[in-house]
């Protein structure tokens, strides 16, 4: 990887107007110098941060306060290509916790390890003691050292190393089959100490006097990140070239005769340096290159899409580059040749590794701003901005809704629908938020989580997408992560809007409202906002909010008889003394406020009576929605 001075070209593309059809959705913010993404095959991410720690955000979205591993007292990040660069698990992991990473060693221009560690019994916390070196490299220069290392859907561990760095390869070593330097390296990890060369490599029964018994493919500059394709196997490489070409690489899975992708006889497919070198015919040229006239500097490899979530994606390779920080895809146009998209327009400068979940959703970290985000694309989304106003926190003067769960501590990190039995359609269920988005105060504080549904249009009883965001104060619902707008994965087209609570009436709108990625605003604060049925809503001065009361979650409020949303409050309290009071964050707590409470003053009882209408108590009210 490289960086250089933003030419005045790059300033003009930049300002191009790009077609764009996907978004980085922040993840996490606080990171200092992340440069690699990975999963163990479970829900968590692990972040490598440069200087030689690894984070683990758990599925929760929080980032653990403690490292993964540390060994930052080994690791030299002294020069802006050193340190901490690479990881990967082993496909056993789950039953032997060995992952690998890579990183430079020692001073000065340091030492390339790639190296062994083991997890602890704690699943968050390796040990920093259980190292084994399986491989080392002296450097000659600080720059080009390539870093990243996968496990091939072969079982053995690949790894990419640079071409030691010095301008233009001064050594020739990338061509040096004697070196593991400018080459991609691939080990039998799993069958003898420290590693054996797997017999399928291209040159297993050479001379070790004569060529690296390890190597797999050579010609590189500085494989700085690679991939697998997860169906097909095939290698995709990021190579960062010298002054006026980055290129992409790729070889199909299986083909293990040794191909030479090079560098430094060629850059990009222009010659570059060809003393001593064979025929144009020897060497592998790149399916695609970017000039540097484009504003790109240093190509970063990613991943060739095999998610679920966005089949405008699929199967297409995604990279980047660190300089104009656009996102670029790449696949096969079938007929022998490759087609490329720019799919953003910029994603800003730094932009440094992609990486997968566990579902193969796709990541992507910004060195620069020590940042995580998460692609997605929006054309296999709506939005909609929801607005609402729940009666139980109300204040009927200020029509702002108080917020005692939040500055109890009792609003939970994960929606809590998911476990009061409601259906998730279309990927909603299992969102959660973070420490600092509930610590806001203000207007844009937390009250509660609610959940908004998409449902059909020509059959408003059938939920077609759920999903579950934080209702602030002045009644906006946000995602989990505190930004506006909540995310449905379906696709653009007309739907009935529903928001619904935990212990409120929820309420629908008046009618079917097209919705695509363009977020639409849907107030039900607001008397003009029409909604489905009569009365759906309370009238609070200016202002609507939903019912209080639903304690039963039975789509109806009911003070008196059989299965009535009262005596669940008692019991709640004890059942014996109405006087008695429970904490926490419960549905029977009805007006938000922390305590479940029967008798005296804000109670929680008093709500339904009041909204069954006050005099009768064997009267309910239905909920509007189908």
């Amino acid at each position: 990887m490289k960086k250089s001075v933003l030419s005045s070209t790059f300033m003009l593309i930049a300002g191009m107007s790009l077609a764009q059809s996907v978004e980085l959705e922040p993840v996490l913010t606080g990171l200092t110098n992340p440069v690699d993404i990975a999963n163990a095959g479970d829900a968590r991410l692990f972040i490598v941060e440069r200087a030689g720690i690894i984070r683990i955000l758990q599925s929760n979205g929080s980032l653990d306060p403690v490292p993964f591993l540390d060994i930052t007292a080994r690791v030299n990040d002294t020069g802006g290509e050193q340190g901490l660069l690479g990881l990967a698990f082993h496909p056993q992991y789950a039953q032997n916790g060995f992952f690998f990473v890579q990183y430079t060693a020692g001073t000065g221009n340091g030492t390339t390890r790639v190296s062994r560690f083991a997890v602890t019994g704690d699943p968050d916390v390796a040990n920093a003691s259980s190292e084994v070196i399986f491989y080392s490299l002296v450097q000659p220069f600080s720059n080009h050292k390539g870093g990243d290392l996968e496990f091939g859907p072969d079982g053995y561990l690949w790894f990419a190393l640079g071409d030691g760095g010095g301008s233009g390869d001064p050594d020739n070593r990338a061509q040096n089959m004697t070196l593991g330097f400018g080459k991609m390296l691939r080990i039998d990890v799993g069958n003898g100490a420290p590693y054996t060369i797997p017999p399928s490599n291209p040159f297993a029964d050479a001379d070790p006097a004569d060529t690296l018994r390890a190597i797999w493919a050579s010609g590189f500059r500085n494989p700085f990140r690679f991939s697998f394709d997860a169906l097909t196997g095939d290698v995709w490489v990021g190579d960062v070239g010298q002054s006026v070409y980055e290129e992409i690489d790729h070889w199909p899975a299986g083909n293990n005769t040794g191909p030479n992708f090079g560098w430094r006889c060629y850059e990009g497919n222009t010659p570059y340096n060809t003393a001593g070198c064979a025929g144009a015919a020897s060497y592998v040229p790149p399916v695609h290159v970017h000039p540097h006239s484009d504003g790109s500097c240093s190509v970063i490899g990613g991943y060739v899409y095999r998610g679920g979530s966005y089949p405008n994606l699929y199967g297409k390779y995604i990279y980047t580059d660190y300089c104009h920080g656009r996102i670029h895809s790449l696949q096969p146009n079938g007929v022998g040749g490759w087609t490329t998209d720019t799919l953003m327009a910029s994603g800003g400068f730094g932009l440094a590794a992609f990486g997968e979940d566990a579902a193969r959703n796709l990541y992507v970290c910004n060195t620069e701003t020590g940042t995580l985000s998460r692609i997605i694309d929006p054309a296999a989304l709506v939005r909609v901005n929801p607005k609402v106003l729940l009666e139980g926190p109300l204040n009927t003067t200020t029509l702002i809704m108080n917020d005692p769960l939040r500055t109890a501590g009792l609003v939970p990190l994960t929606e809590p629908y998911t476990a009061l039995g409601f259906a998730q359609v279309a990927g909603g269920g299992g969102e959660t938020s973070t420490t600092p988005v509930l610590a806001t105060t203000g207007n844009n504080a937390v009250v509660d989580w609610v959940r908004v549904e998409l449902r059909s249009a020509t059959a408003p009883g059938v939920v077609v997408a759920s999903a579950h965001g934080l209702v602030q104060r002045d009644g906006d619902i946000v995602k989990a992560n505190g930004t506006a707008n909540l995310d449905f994965g379906v696709g653009a087209g007309s739907y009935y809007v529903v928001v619904r609570h935990r212990n409120h009436l929820g309420v629908m709108s008046a009618a079917p409202i097209s919705l695509s990625a363009t977020a639409v605003t849907v107030d039900f604060r607001s008397g003009t906002t029409a909604t489905y049925g009569t009365n759906a809503h309370k009238t609070v001065g200016t202002q609507r909010a939903l019912f209080a009361g639903n304690v039963m979650r039975d789509d109806r409020l009911k003070y008196a008889g059989s299965s009535n949303d009262r005596d669940p409050i008692l019991t709640a309290i004890g059942g014996t003394v109405p006087t008695a009071t429970t904490p926490g964050y419960r549905v029977e707590d009805v007006n938000l406020d922390g305590t479940v409470k029967y008798a005296g003053s804000a109670n929680d009882r008093d709500p339904i009576l009041v909204n069954i209408g006050g005099s009768v108590p064997t009267n309910t009210r239905v909920e509007q929605v189908p």
